[in-house]
């Protein structure tokens, strides 16, 4: 029976012979199996300077290599790298290969059936239109005891500020059950705050283009606000039970990593080493993750999932605000910090539950060590402008510290939580790219690792070293507004690919 990182090591060496591949737009995106999993490969559509360090340990095919600043003009995700025939030609080398990406899709479902992969991700029906509907999953958390914000289901055309406003105070919560933060959440103070709201709501992206939505038959999410940090947990559906980590902070709306006018929700990383609950406020995350578990697992889901919650400090409660059924943005980092922790990594379970293997473990005892308090911390840095910009410098992935005046310093090459030595360094990584990129608006520039806390005391801005952070790593890029880029975009669209 497994019970710990090291016997969970040498079970994979022992009994998983299935050659396994993680595959996303980035190599980093993918990173942690390696410390598990033999063999393990990596399959990514972007070429970054990251890349060539990941390589020196792991094998990666890399679409874009060779191609400097340009890209390959195709959608940014897993599926494009999966349908692409350089990849099809790679894996075809491995017998009955396992697919590990960030989420699935119907193109990739298809695909990995035809050529008899063995696609390790939940299946698209229990996406947008089951559990990451917001509407349909708050009418779950009420079937099983758990508590949303205090609101109700209204039609968008029917909106009246002052009655909502009468009946849950402001700012007050409009979402959108379909659509992520920035896009699909507004923290609402004014009557002209809603009508903002409701054109956005009528905007939609097809296939890269806004369009205009009919939001007559639109139903949207009305809540009340909670003052309180967002904070996370993330869970995974086996055969042997509901395991999950300790609940998490994450960093929501931060001005100095993300643009404000994009709107309300913005996700900008974790802090694990901020991460210290209540023993009361923990409980009411891990019962929870066991009864929404429960729930998914009936319906005949399993792997890994997310719980978002906001926390209400004053009176000590979780309120649980909407699901993700898939891999999370916190990967690979909460699996270096797991590893860097000597706890069995999560992703391991999930894994296993969509390989034909057959496996023991005690879920309380693996419960038990990855609830454990842990250390370190994730940013993600953004184009913070609305415009296309260009890289006029090149910032080397690697590890970083801050010189006195906080000029950023290169220390030394690396890529992972584990090249750091102490808590005065920074690692930048995932999709670093050479100078003369273009990044479109409010696209990520990069994300910085630490091993120490960025969160302040209020857990909803980050301490004056995060910030000096943020802003020299910004700052080093020197970012330059492209003139005329719609224009370039049309007879050099392979330079101006977004994402």
């Amino acid at each position: 029976m497994m019970c710990d990182l090291h016997t969970l090591q040498k079970f994979f060496r022992d009994k998983v012979p299935t050659p396994i591949f993680g595959v996303d737009v980035y190599a980093f995106d993918r990173l942690g199996l390696e410390h598990i999993a033999p063999n393990y490969r990596l399959c990514a559509l972007r070429d970054s300077l990251d890349t060539a360090l990941i390589e020196k340990d792991i094998e990666v095919l890399s679409l874009e290599r060779g191609m400097g600043t340009k890209h390959i003009q195709a959608p940014r995700n897993s599926t494009t790298v999966l349908s692409h025939p350089k990849t099809q030609a790679y894996l075809a080398q491995f017998e009955n290969p396992a697919i590990i990406v960030y989420k699935s899709s119907l193109k990739m479902e298809r695909l990995c059936e035809q050529k008899q992969w063995t696609l390790v991700a939940s299946p698209v029906k229990f996406g947008k239109k089951l559990f990451e509907d917001k509407i349909k999953f708050r009418k779950i958390l009420q079937e099983i005891g758990v508590t949303p914000p205090r609101g109700e289901i209204l039609s968008a055309r029917n909106l009246d500020f002052y009655k909502i406003k009468n009946k849950y105070g402001t700012p007050f919560v409009l979402q959108h059950p379909r659509r992520g933060g920035g896009k699909g959440t507004f923290f609402v103070s004014s009557q002209n705050d809603l009508l903002n709201a409701i054109r956005k709501l009528q905007i939609q992206n097809v296939e890269g283009k806004e369009v205009a939505e009919n939001i007559s038959n639109l139903e949207v999410i009305v809540a009340k606000y909670i003052h309180g940090p967002s904070c996370s947990i993330t869970g995974c559906v086996t055969r042997h039970g509901i395991l999950s980590t300790n609940p998490q902070y994450q960093l929501i709306d931060i001005p100095e990593l993300y643009n404000p006018a994009k709107g309300s929700g913005l996700f900008c990383g974790h802090d694990w080493s901020s991460s210290r609950f209540s023993r009361e406020i923990e409980q009411q995350a891990y019962d929870a993750v066991e009864k929404v578990g429960k729930y998914f697992q009936k319906l005949g889901y399993k792997g890994i999932f997310g719980i978002d919650f906001v926390l209400d400090g004053e009176k000590q409660k979780l309120y649980v605000t909407e699901s993700n059924p898939r891999l999370l943005a916190s990967f690979p980092t909460l699996t270096m910090v797991q590893i860097e922790n000597n706890e069995p990594p999560i992703i391991a379970f999930h894994l296993l539950e969509y390989l034909n293997t057959d496996y023991e473990i005690d879920a309380n005892q693996i419960n038990a060590l990855m609830r454990a308090p842990k250390t370190g911390a994730q940013m993600f840095l953004h184009n913070l402008t609305d415009s296309w910009v260009k890289n006029h410098a090149e910032v080397r992935a690697g590890v970083y510290r801050l010189w006195p005046g906080n000029t950023l310093c290169f220390v030394r090459p690396g890529y992972a939580l584990h090249h750091l030595k102490d808590t005065n360094e920074f690692l930048l990584t995932d999709g670093v790219l050479p100078k003369k990129s273009h990044y479109s608006p409010n696209r990520r520039l990069c994300r910085i690792v630490t091993l120490t806390n960025v969160l302040g005391d209020d857990k909803k801005s980050l301490t004056p070293w995060a910030r000096a952070v943020a802003k020299s790593v910004y700052d080093a890029f020197c970012l330059k507004k492209v003139r005329l880029a719609k224009i370039i975009k049309v007879f050099h669209p392979d330079f101006l690919a977004k994402g």
